[in-house]
């Protein structure tokens, strides 16, 4: 899903704050499609662009969403940037299972 249903891309390379202004104003309408999808909030989230990281997990995380990026950007995979993507969400994804593995191996020596 997108984090604005308007092509932000498409605005003017000097209007970089009128981008970050257009994902906050239209940032309820995909933390609603992410609320009908995952009502409990209990799916967690992976942000892909860095501008998007940047803005939309703090907002999301303030609202009850688990976002697995944990300050992390991972990069569109356009332009050549598909290696790119692979090894970064490889490493978020792979952070996350390191860290339930710890916490599981915790709760089982209790």
């Amino acid at each position: 899903m997108d984090a604005t249903y308007v092509p932000v891309d498409k605005l003017a390379k000097d209007a970089g704050h009128d981008r970050d202004e257009v994902i906050v104003r239209d940032y309820p309408l995909p933390r609603e499609d992410l609320a009908n999808l995952t009502p409990a909030r209990s799916v967690p989230v992976v942000l892909i662009k860095p501008k998007v990281c940047q803005i939309l997990e703090p907002l999301l995380s303030k609202d009850g969403f688990t976002v697995l990026n944990g300050g992390s950007a991972i990069y569109f995979p356009s332009h050549g940037r598909q290696t790119d993507l692979r090894n970064q969400f490889g490493a978020v994804i792979s952070a996350q299972v390191c860290e339930r593995s710890m916490n599981a191996d915790d709760f089982m020596s209790r």
